[in-house]
């Protein structure tokens, strides 16, 4: 067959009379059967990259588009292994820019206050802010009247004693023959000292139970606050009311148990002293004596306050019993413990730093109003007191909502740590941004742990990477492993189809 320019071989069964040369290949060349004899054409200069995603051609001058020999895989390449000169799948090419869709870990989930993975302080700092702005009548307004409850009642009790008082004094003064009298001023500085320890103990009781209240109530709104999602005070409280009995009693449980141990060794600490000292030893060892037992009942109390701390949002969320939560408090603690610790130390200082600087003013003002004759002047001292429990209402409105805030949240965080309780909230918050899914009252439930074991070392990844930081588990899974295709077993597709082609290397994934 000719085309009127010279003979050549008739074109072969299958192959169309046009057939481009060879790709690469320099000017036309005669065309030969697969396996024909003859001396095969001089090699043309190796290939060029072609656009982006396109394959090179395979080696040894193989034409683009005709079928491999036997034996040979598709492309000339075995599949699995990596061209020499190329990047590995996943991987920017050197000197190449970086592309718009590399490689990369896309933001995690957040529907409402925090980020729906492990938390940083920033995250549980920046998560209990918002949580106060994104909900300011239900933590603020709150907060408030439950601080205006608690100075009110702090300041009549404070003034029925303080003026008992008054009078009494006023009364061994100004009576005829009674104010040398020993005995009676003893008894009436045993009263007065009985009376400020009484006012003291009612006020941290009342305190206790107003605390333990509005911590209960705000760890409920934000259980909702971290789906994104509003309530009012009184669903708070609806959803608070059958839990404040099971908090009352953790909230004395906590405090025996603190208070106790602090004032175990510190009484046992005064008692070797004091045998110390009868026995006439040195006293640089009563004074060594003293600090140790001090620091020991300060850490001890601090232990303890620590592993206690994240009690109050299992009994809220998690709808567990006294005992139930102390025991899952210590385990949550258990094995971050001094990333607990500091993170409560650290919201301590700064609530106390701002309640300070808010409150002082009105301290300040209440000092300069007060009488220099407490006696005399009962009614200006009342004005004092209500001007420095007026700082104490506003320093509390801001303060009681972020520390109970940082508290929960850490409580979330010690769940995603050490339970992958994120993926639960990932599923949870997409559900529920369909219509479908668990009410938020009831994912909190230990029983929605994704596992019981912590995440897979590693760097946390970002939502959609299973295992969170595990390794792969196997040679076959996923994408990339040895002998197997795109997708599980599909044969390989033709090498230019460019932008999403297999890896060539298992072994050039990032680890």
């Amino acid at each position: 067959m000719s085309d009127g320019h010279g003979s050549s071989p008739d074109t072969p069964s299958g192959w169309a009379s046009n057939q481009p040369p060879p790709y690469g290949g320099q000017g036309p060349a005669p065309w030969a059967a697969p396996g024909a004899g003859g001396t095969p054409p001089p090699p043309g200069p190796p290939p060029q990259q072609g656009p982006y995603g396109r394959q090179p051609p395979p080696p040894g001058g193989q034409p683009y588009g005709q079928p491999p020999p036997a034996g040979q895989p598709y492309g000339g390449q075995p599949y699995g292994q990596q061209a020499y000169g190329g990047a590995p799948y996943g991987q920017q090419a050197y000197g190449a820019a970086p592309g718009p869709y590399g490689y990369g870990t896309p933001p995690a989930l957040k529907p409402g206050v925090i980020p729906l993975r492990p938390l940083t302080l920033g995250d549980i700092y920046n998560g209990a802010v918002q949580f106060i702005r994104d909900n300011p009548k239900a933590t603020l307004g709150l907060s408030a009247a439950v601080a205006v409850a608690l100075q009110v009642i702090s300041l009549i009790i404070t003034v029925v004693v303080l003026g008992s008082l008054a009078v009494t004094l006023t009364e061994m003064i100004t009576s005829q023959g009674r104010s040398g009298d020993p005995d009676q001023v003893l008894a009436v500085m045993g009263g007065a000292i009985a009376g400020v320890f009484a006012l003291v103990f009612v006020t941290l009781v009342i305190q206790m139970l107003g605390t333990v209240l509005l911590s209960g109530m705000l760890t409920s709104v934000l259980g909702r606050a971290v789906f994104g999602e509003h309530i009012s005070i009184g669903e708070a409280w609806r959803l608070t009311r059958g839990r404040v009995l099971p908090l009352l009693g953790l909230a004395v449980l906590s405090a025996v148990m603190v208070y106790g141990a602090f004032i175990a060794i510190f009484f046992v600490g005064n008692v070797l002293l004091a045998v110390l000292i009868a026995a006439n030893g040195p006293a640089w060892l009563a004074i060594l004596l003293f600090i140790a037992c001090l620091l020991g009942a300060v850490v001890v109390a601090a232990f303890l306050y620590t592993k206690l701390s994240l009690a109050g949002p299992v009994v809220v969320l998690e709808r567990a019993g006294v005992g139930a939560a102390i025991g899952r408090s210590f385990h949550l603690v258990k094995g971050d413990f001094w990333r607990v610790f500091g993170i409560l130390l650290l919201t301590a200082i700064v609530t106390g730093l701002v309640g300070m600087v808010m409150g002082l003013p009105f301290s300040f003002a209440g000092e300069a109003i007060s009488p220099a004759d407490p006696l005399t002047g009962l009614p200006t001292g009342i004005a004092g007191l209500t001007l420095t429990g007026l700082g104490g209402i506003i320093a509390s409105t801001i303060t009681y909502p972020f520390s109970a805030a940082v508290t929960a949240l850490l409580y979330a965080d010690r769940r995603m740590r050490g339970e992958a309780f994120d993926l639960v909230l990932q599923t949870a918050a997409t559900d529920r941004g369909r219509g479908l899914g668990t009410s938020p009252e009831d994912l909190w439930h230990p029983s929605h742990a994704a596992s019981h074991q912590a995440h897979g070392y590693g760097a946390p990844q970002a939502y959609g990477h299973p295992g969170h930081g595990a390794p792969p588990q196997g040679p076959a899974q996923g994408y990339g492993g040895p002998g197997q295709g795109y997708g599980g077993g599909y044969p390989p597709q033709d090498p230019g189809q460019g932008y999403g082609h297999p890896p060539q290397d298992p072994g050039a994934w990032p680890r």
